[in-house]
């Protein structure tokens, strides 16, 4: 099995438990793999797992400038990474987390679920579904997080769970994304 097969899997296995920046993540595939593994490979590897949409950039790490007070650059290094989740059930925890009182934790599942609804959305725009849509893509986004939070409770439920099911890998959840959006954007 080829050397970046294997990084790429544990690369996975990794951000399966938690996000980690990049610097995190390659001391623990070090660390992990006992292989001398090359800031190339592990860079490739990487980028390799966020061009097919296996992982994304999750925030950033400002803890690397150690002290520095006036920030002029991007390292890369800061990078945060998150697998992306695809199954129901993960991405229904995402939605309840939306309905807590924390902040943080409204705001970093606000951010999983547009990427996930962005990437679904242009999974399927070869069917045209953003025609009718005369709003940038954030704002159709939060205005379908609007409306579904506006129903009464047992609607409201049934509308995240669909909307679940939409944005997961699961059978049928293409044609109920196609649903959801249809009917948002004519609402």
């Amino acid at each position: 099995m080829p050397k970046n097969y294997n990084l790429r899997r544990l690369m996975l296995e990794m951000l399966d438990k938690r996000e980690l920046s990049k610097i995190e993540l390659f001391d623990e595939i070090r660390r992990e793999s006992e292989i001398s593994t090359s800031d190339k490979t592990l860079n490739e590897s990487l980028m390799s797992l966020l061009k097919e949409n296996e992982i994304y950039i999750t925030g950033y790490d400002f803890d690397i400038y150690d002290g520095v007070k006036r920030i002029q650059s991007i390292r890369t290094e800061g990078l945060v990474f998150g697998r992306v989740k695809l199954n129901f059930v993960e991405i229904e925890n995402l939605i309840a987390q939306l309905e807590t009182t924390d902040v943080e934790t409204v705001k970093k599942a606000s951010y999983k679920l547009k990427m996930l609804f962005r990437k679904k959305f242009e999974e399927l725009e070869y069917k045209n579904i953003s025609e009718g849509i005369t709003e940038d893509f954030d704002a159709f986004f939060n205005r379908t997080i609007y409306y579904i939070k506006s129903q009464k409770k047992e609607q409201k439920d049934s509308l995240w769970n669909k909307l679940a099911w939409s944005l997961s890998n699961d059978n049928g959840s293409d044609d109920i994304f196609l649903n959801i959006i249809n009917y948002v954007k004519y609402h």
